[in-house]
């Protein structure tokens, strides 16, 4: 799998290669919901696994639980970087 193409998997983000009109606010509203979804997975197949549902291994709550953690890191930093440019440009003076 390519990088570009494991940055992009399941937070949202793959709605920017997409031709067309994408706004800020489009992108950061995806990208809330889909690390939304990735928080609440982990707790689902932990839930599944307790009820015995053999399908799921705990391996995969242990890989749905680090996937969790980078969104919410990834959604942390992006946050950060938005507030600091947006800190920058009020500091331009006209």
């Amino acid at each position: 799998m390519p990088i570009d193409d494991f940055s992009k998997q399941g937070f949202g983000l793959s709605k920017l290669d997409e031709k067309g009109e994408t706004s800020f606010k489009d992108v950061l509203s995806g990208l809330v919901s889909n690390v939304n979804a990735e928080i609440q997975k982990p707790d689902q197949l932990l839930q599944a696994q307790m009820m015995g549902n053999t399908d799921v291994d705990i391996h995969d709550v242990v890989t749905a639980i680090a996937k969790a953690d980078l969104g919410v890191t990834m959604a942390v930093q992006m946050t950060s970087k938005v507030v600091n440019a947006y800190n920058a440009v009020m500091n331009i003076s006209i």
